[in-house]
């Protein structure tokens, strides 16, 4: 390549370096190698609120273009298993498995004209169930297996991708984005220590995503919902370790004893121990011993770069999973330790759709707002903004209803108006 070629080539810089961006980044270089991509990210590659991931994928949403997406990111990590072997990263096909004491709730994955015994399976018969899963509680009456689920080493699949992409000619940059300002014909991002000119910009900043739009005049109606998880160890090997990665469907009153809901009920700080739970506890086993999540909290907030740990987080989660795995409750007063914490933004639309594609401004994309999933369609979204830069006219059925101005669109707003339920966990 001689002199002209490379000052002929347009520059992009990915503004975040979690899984989402590091696949933009490999996806558009497969494309288009013409590119001179650089990754922006104040932290490390795959250090915020990609380390937080709960490392589960499945194909199963309650709307088509959901389903599609996921299933579509799922193909794109088996074609990269084959590309690089089946040891550079790991998918285990453990399946999903939601629960419910109630044969009639539907459960989201009910909820939508995709049933079909291709991707799920229904067991009704309570002494089948406790046969297969002698760790649940007897009061189970049903169990939905999404068949297309398991985990995955989200490290490993991004440290792949990172590698990959810089092979193809990716840079990265450790920095914090201090500004951007739009010029004539490019754009000028100010660094910490230094100013770079670019011609065009994605924005991939997980729940920092308004902070750089902001700097180029935009905004994406999304919130940011701190969840957390923990990990303890299970002296006791209450949970098998083949146990599939299992979500209590139902909601529930946390069972205390009279004497502590007298004391929470007079404590402003407690009375939310109280309240009625959403379903969604997910458990499934770690090598450490038991990974444990609910996303109860609902509250929108401004991120944080070091989010608090919620108070009690532990003792309710252990709390409501003793409810379906009674023999959970050894471990409500004596938690096993040590205890590993840690929290990250589900960054949602209200749709619970992600936000992937153009913007107003022709030379600025975006990828984002993939709240709770983005571990398991980080390919299919690197792939489509990929798509969307380098001007593809041939776009997945699942585009128009991610696009991030699809709030314009009368039809489109229809559609999500329609939803009963988001399919988030």
């Amino acid at each position: 390549m001689n002199l002209q070629d490379k000052a002929d080539r347009k520059t992009i810089a990915i503004c975040g370096a979690g899984i989402a961006g590091i696949a933009t980044a490999y996806y558009l270089l497969k494309m288009n190698t013409s590119f001179n991509v650089i990754l922006i990210d104040k932290n490390q590659p795959l250090s915020f609120t990609t380390s937080k991931s709960g490392e589960n994928f499945r194909d199963y949403w309650p709307q088509k273009c959901m389903m599609d997406f996921a299933s579509h990111s799922i193909d794109l990590m088996k074609q990269l298993q084959e590309d690089f072997g089946e040891e550079s990263f790991e998918i285990n096909y453990s399946g999903y498995d939601f629960i419910t004491f109630d044969s009639e709730n539907a459960i989201f994955s009910s909820q939508t004209d995709q049933n079909s015994n291709s991707f799920i399976h229904e067991e009704l018969n309570q002494a089948g169930i406790s046969k297969r899963y002698p760790y649940l509680s007897s009061r189970v009456e049903k169990v939905v297996t999404i068949k297309k689920a398991g985990s995955i080493d989200v490290y490993a699949m991004g440290s792949l991708l990172f590698r990959e992409a810089k092979k193809l000619g990716a840079t990265f940059i450790q920095s914090e984005i201090k500004n951007i300002d739009e010029n004539e014909n490019n754009f000028s991002i100010q660094l910490e220590n230094e100013s770079i000119q670019v011609d065009k910009v994605c924005i991939s900043a997980g729940p920092f995503i308004n902070d750089i739009a902001k700097m180029l005049g935009l905004y994406f109606p999304v919130e940011n919902i701190l969840q957390q998880k923990f990990i303890i160890p299970d002296p006791k090997n209450i949970i098998p370790k083949d146990m599939p990665f299992t979500i209590y469907a139902d909601q529930q009153y946390l069972d205390w004893s009279e004497e502590e809901k007298e004391f929470f009920s007079s404590d402003e700080n407690y009375k939310w121990l109280l309240n009625k739970f959403p379903g969604g506890l997910h458990i499934k086993p770690t090598s450490e011993g038991i990974k444990m999540g609910w996303a109860f909290n609902s509250s929108n907030e401004n991120p944080k770069w070091e989010p608090k740990n919620l108070e009690l987080f532990p003792q309710v989660v252990l709390k409501g999973a003793s409810r379906f795995i009674p023999e959970l409750a050894a471990y409500e007063n004596t938690i096993p330790t040590p205890i590993i914490r840690y929290g990250g933004y589900y960054t949602r639309t209200k749709e619970n759709w992600p936000l992937i594609g153009s913007t107003k401004n022709s030379n600025v994309f975006v990828v984002g707002a993939l709240a709770g999933y983005g571990t398991m369609s980080a390919c299919a979204a690197g792939e489509l903004c990929a798509q969307y830069i380098t001007k593809q006219d041939a776009l997945p059925s699942y585009a128009s209803y991610f696009h991030p101005q699809r709030y314009e669109s009368t039809k489109m707003l229809a559609k999500i108006e329609e939803l009963q339920v988001d399919g988030q966990l």
